[in-house]
């Protein structure tokens, strides 16, 4: 008969067998790796918020002064309001709500950007004026959407946003408003309300400027809100779809201003027969002016 090699049974091996308890901690153990791991790899794709960059025929301005057709034009004031912020995926879609800052409502962001000095000579600049910095907390520009809780951006596909302020916050007394809706710099009237966005600048003997808002608001005085929508709102939406990873919002310079002299007369305040307003208005919905990359 063949011999068959048995290991012999030993009750103290049993001892360090795994019993249903040590499974049951085993298994918890190895899900909370799971978990923990998971989450980590998720908040690497979260961000608190988007960097916003201003361009000039695809880089961006380092300084406050750039070349347009063989003349040096410095920018002295640009800054434009930003709400209703969404991000959407295939399925989905939600509001982002932003951090309260000197900066920032709930819901409206005022972009400011940082220009270094270029060491050119600036003429009639509206510099921003000190009740503004004490408003701000000192702080001149801004060039940062800082959400209220990281948002994942890998998951997300399209960014979209309104260029204004809501008409329910752009006709309220400015001197109720919070931060930065109180900047007399980016207020037109009660009546009219913000100016949704404001380039000024200055070149050679010449100084240039675009101001959007809202026109043919009807109320009984300057000094009254509208009750209702004014005739041009001059809010613009823009979808834009993500284009790398979703960490910067660009707007190009030249896009806006392309097709205008930048002469004195081609200035553009909404005031009748500016034909340069029409120019830059059609620029801003059809030339891909911002950019989510």
């Amino acid at each position: 008969m063949k011999s068959v090699n048995i290991l012999p049974f030993r009750p103290d091996i049993s001892n360090f067998l795994p019993n249903k308890r040590l499974k049951k901690v085993f298994t918890f153990f190895v899900f909370s790796c799971f978990v923990l791991l998971n989450s980590s790899c998720s908040r690497l794709n979260e961000v608190e918020g988007l960097k916003v960059e201003i361009w000039q025929n695809g880089s961006p301005i380092n300084c406050n002064a750039f070349e347009r057709n063989q003349q040096v034009w410095s920018i002295q004031r640009l800054a434009f309001f930003i709400s209703d912020v969404r991000l959407s995926s295939e399925n989905t879609e939600h509001q982002v709500q932003l951090s309260s800052t000197p900066w920032q409502t709930d819901d409206v962001v005022l972009i400011q950007p940082h220009f270094a000095d270029c060491g050119t000579k600036s003429e009639g600049g509206d510099e921003i004026s000190q009740d503004e910095l004490a408003i701000l907390g000192s702080l001149k520009t801004n060039n940062y959407l800082q959400f209220l809780v990281p948002v994942d951006i890998e998951t997300s596909e399209q960014l979209s946003f309104t260029l204004a302020v809501p008409f329910a916050l752009n006709h309220q007394n400015p001197l109720l408003q919070p931060s930065p809706l109180n900047l007399p710099s980016m207020f037109w009237s009660w009546r009219s309300g913000h100016k949704f966005f404001r380039l000024d600048m200055q070149g050679p003997n010449k100084h240039w400027v675009f101001h959007l808002g809202s026109v043919g608001c009807s109320a009984v005085s300057t000094m009254r809100a509208p009750n209702e929508e004014c005739v041009q709102p001059n809010r613009i939406n823009f979808q834009l779809d993500k284009k790398r990873d979703g960490t910067k919002l660009v707007m190009h310079l030249d896009r806006l201003i392309a097709n205008t002299s930048m002469q004195k007369s081609d200035s553009c305040l909404f005031h009748s027969g500016q034909e340069s307003c029409s120019v830059l208005m059609s620029n801003l919905k059809t030339q891909d002016v911002f950019e989510w990359l």
